[in-house]
């Protein structure tokens, strides 16, 4: 039996980079900010595929915000915000890194040689 193209999608790795779903699921976020939790649980709920082996790209997530000096954590103020964990943003200067993405287009440039 052949698979429909609707099934296909849910197994085919989507053609952004780790970088590129982290600015979306901010993007998002009406307040420009998200917890870790949420990035995930975007990323899981746009794009089928990362439902599995959560482990391993989770642990990919972390290294790019921690390494990626245009994501800042904004920590949760006192008062309203209830849970644990920090907020993860742009970085002042880094909120056109949207830019980056062409007219929207989050999906990865092939390498120049």
């Amino acid at each position: 039996p052949a698979c429909s193209s609707d099934e296909e999608k849910k197994f085919t790795r989507p053609a952004y980079s780790y970088i590129a779903l982290i600015a979306m699921a901010i993007q998002q976020s009406p307040s420009n900010k998200v917890t870790l939790s949420g990035i995930y649980d975007f990323i899981m709920k746009k794009f089928p595929y990362y439902r599995s082996n959560q482990r391993a790209w989770q642990n990919s997530i972390r290294h790019n915000l921690s390494l990626n000096s245009c994501f800042v954590k904004v920590p949760r103020t006192e008062g309203n915000e209830k849970g644990k964990g920090n907020y993860w943003s742009f970085a002042t200067g880094c909120e056109s890194m949207l830019d980056l993405f062409e007219n929207g287009n989050y999906r990865r440039r092939r390498r120049r040689r």
